[in-house]
C-alpha cells in the first residue's frame, strides 16, 4: 500500500532516500521511548538526526537505543559540533572516535565556535575522520558577529570569505558543509526583507554548490521557521538542504517543500489552478511579508 491517496491526487515529487540533496535534518533530544512517533510516521523524509551537546548528560545505555532506533530506520546519526570542539581541545579525539563508532554514530560535525580553529586546522580535523570512515559536514559562520570572521556587520558576509572557508571544508573532504542559523537568518530576514543579504546568499551558493551547502534555520528567538524556509524553497527548488529542524516540524517542513501549505500561500496549488504559468511551482509569486502571521502553535494545511 502507497502513500495516503497518492492514488488519486496528482502531487508534486522530489528525491526519495537515499538523497545526496534535498536532506532534512533534524535536531533531536535523547528520548526514553528510542526514536518518537513523529519521525517513525515521518521517517521517509528525514535523513539525518543531530545530538547536540544536550546528549553529555544521558545515560550512555539510553544513547545507544536512540542511536540504534534511527539507525535501524535508515537515518543517519550525527554528533553535533560541541562535543567534538571538546575532544579537540582535550586532545582526545581517537577515544572520541572510538565510542562513536561503536554506538552507532556515522556522522560528525567540525566546527569552531569557540575553540578558534583555523581552516587549516579544521581541515585536518576533516581529514582524520574521513580516514576513519565517518560522513563529515563542517560548519561556516558564527551565532554571533563578534566571533564570525565571515561577517563585519550582523546582516551582510564578506562573500569571497565565506566561499573560501565552504570549498575549502569540501576540498579538504567534508562531504557536505553547514551554514550557520543565525547567519542564514540574518541574510534572509525574519521577514523576507533583507534583499541585500540575500543577494549575497545566493552568490555563495552559485559559487559553492547549493547542493553541498545544509542551511541551518535557527530559531533562538521563536521568531519562526517557515518563512525562511519558504524562501530557500523558493530560491533553490523543494530539494534544499535544510537543518536544524525540530521533531514537531518535520511534517510542516515536508508541506513546505510540497507547496501545499501556507508558507508561501500554498504555491503548488495556485501554480496548479492558474494553469502551471510558470515550470515549476516553487517560483510562483510569494504574499506580502510585511505583515507577519503569529506563529501557530502547530503545523496546519
Amino acid at each position: 500500500m502507497g502513500k495516503f491517496l497518492h492514488d488519486v491526487l496528482d502531487l508534486p515529487q522530489r528525491s526519495e532516500k537515499p538523497r545526496k540533496a534535498g536532506l532534512t535534518i533534524l535536531i533531536v533530544p535523547p528520548s526514553l521511548e528510542g526514536v518518537p512517533g513523529p519521525i517513525r510516521v515521518y521517517r521517509d523524509y528525514i535523513d539525518k538526526v543531530k545530538f547536540t551537546v544536550q546528549c553529555l548528560w544521558v545515560d550512555e545505555e539510553i544513547m545507544a537505543k536512540n542511536i540504534r532506533g534511527y539507525r535501524d530506520l535508515g537515518i543517519d546519526v550525527q554528533i553535533g559540533g560541541v562535543p567534538y570542539e571538546l575532544a579537540i581541545v582535550q586532545g582526545r579525539q581517537k577515544e572520541f572516535l572510538e565510542k562513536a563508532r561503536s554506538l552507532g554514530v556515522n556522522v560528525i560535525e567540525v566546527e569552531s565556535h569557540a575553540v578558534g580553529l583555523s581552516l587549516k586546522q579544521m581541515r585536518e580535523e576533516v581529514q582524520r575522520l574521513k580516514e576513519v570512515g565517518f560522513q563529515v559536514v563542517g560548519e561556516v559562520g558564527a551565532k554571533w558577529v563578534e566571533a564570525d570572521d565571515t561577517r563585519e556587520v550582523q546582516d551582510r558576509v564578506v562573500v569571497d570569505k565565506v566561499v573560501r572557508k565552504m570549498q575549502g571544508l569540501l576540498d579538504g573532504g567534508a562531504d557536505y558543509v553547514y551554514w550557520e542559523g543565525m547567519v542564514v537568518r540574518e541574510l534572509i530576514g525574519n521577514q523576507l526583507e533583507n534583499k541585500a543579504g540575500q543577494k549575497q546568499l545566493v552568490e555563495v551558493a552559485q559559487a559553492v554548490g547549493p547542493e553541498k551547502i545544509l542551511f541551518e534555520v535557527w530559531d533562538a528567538r521563536s521568531g519562526g521557521d517557515s518563512q525562511i524556509w519558504a524562501w530557500l524553497i523558493g530560491q533553490f527548488g523543494p530539494d534544499v538542504n535544510i537543518g536544524n529542524v525540530s521533531v514537531t516540524e518535520v511534517a510542516r517542513l515536508e508541506c513546505a517543500r510540497r507547496g501545499c501549505i501556507y508558507d508561501p500561500g500554498h504555491p503548488y496549488l495556485r501554480w496548479y489552478s492558474q494553469g502551471k504559468p510558470t515550470q515549476q511551482w516553487w517560483k510562483m509569486p510569494f504574499p506580502d511579508y510585511r505583515v507577519d502571521i503569529q506563529r501557530p502553535p502547530v503545523w496546519r494545511s
